[in-house]
C-alpha cells in the first residue's frame, strides 16, 4: 500500500511538471525511469502503452497531462419534415 501511494504521488509529481517534450495528441504516455525520466506520449489507449511497458522495461503508462480530446463540432438542428395526413 506503501509503495502505490509512493508510485501515485511521483505520477502526480512527474504530471505537474512534465516536460514541453509532452505532446498532447495522444492520451497515453509511457514514462521511461531513467535519469531523464523521459515520456513517450505516442498511445492511444492504455493497453498499447502496456504492451510498450512490458515487466522488463524500465516504464510505466500513464495518463497524458497535455492531452486536449478533440472538439466535436456541434450538430445542427435538423428541419423536421411535415408529413401530409388525409
Amino acid at each position: 500500500m506503501r509503495m502505490l501511494a509512493i508510485g501515485l504521488g511521483v505520477v502526480a509529481a512527474m504530471a505537474a511538471t512534465a516536460s514541453a517534450g509532452v505532446g498532447g495528441s495522444h492520451p497515453w504516455c509511457m514514462i521511461v525511469q531513467d535519469f531523464d525520466g523521459g515520456w513517450a506520449c505516442g498511445f492511444d489507449t492504455f493497453e498499447q502503452c502496456q504492451r510498450e511497458a512490458r515487466p522488463g522495461n524500465t516504464g510505466f503508462c500513464a495518463q497524458n497531462p497535455a492531452y486536449q480530446p478533440p472538439v466535436r463540432p456541434a450538430r445542427q438542428a435538423q428541419a423536421r419534415k411535415r408529413r401530409h395526413t388525409r
